[in-house]
């Protein structure tokens, strides 16, 4: 009993300890504050290109504006998206078994007035089985394709966040 009590008490102290030296979390969304939370919903993602770029603007969708877009857009992201594959497994027989997919998003965050408020990329990669069915092949590759979105989708939304968090700091 004890020992449990001793463990929380450090534990307690520890966080404490963080709070005070302003410790802010890197990844996620525990750091955000309700403004960060609202000026992420009021940026506008303009259409990005390719099936690809669906995914990718949905799953942004999903990580910036959870409770819906906010009534007015104050920001527009765009996105250029590039996705190079590349061989890196042959077979004896000189047939592909294995392909790289990678996923590159350079963005830009501007305000109304067309001033650039935040830039940056994101890069992701993986690889994926080249199966004798097309099928599969073909079935992997998008699964992989939509887990390397999600990825790319998190980062762009945790750059902006940190972003308009530093924003918000410089302007108090």
């Amino acid at each position: 009993m004890a020992h449990s009590v001793r463990r929380s008490f450090l534990v307690a102290l520890c966080g404490a300890g963080l709070a005070a030296c302003g410790f802010e979390p890197l990844l996620g969304r525990g750091g955000d504050s309700a403004d960060t939370i609202e000026q992420l919903a009021a940026i506008r993602i303009e259409p990005i290109p390719d099936r690809s770029g669906q995914v990718l603007r949905n799953a942004l969708l999903d990580r910036l504006t959870p409770r819906g877009p906010a009534p007015g857009a104050r920001y527009v992201l765009r996105i250029r998206l590039s996705e190079p594959r590349q061989t890196i497994l042959l077979r004896r027989d000189d047939v592909i078994s294995r392909s790289s997919y990678s996923a590159n998003a350079v963005f830009e965050l501007r305000d109304l007035q067309n001033s650039v408020i935040a830039s940056g990329s994101s890069t992701f990669s993986t690889d994926y089985e080249i199966a004798s069915s097309e099928f599969a092949t073909r079935t992997s590759l998008e699964n992989v394709r939509d887990r390397v979105m999600e990825l790319v989708a998190s980062d762009i939304r945790n750059q902006l966040a940190q972003r308009l968090r530093q924003r918000q700091n410089a302007a108090r």
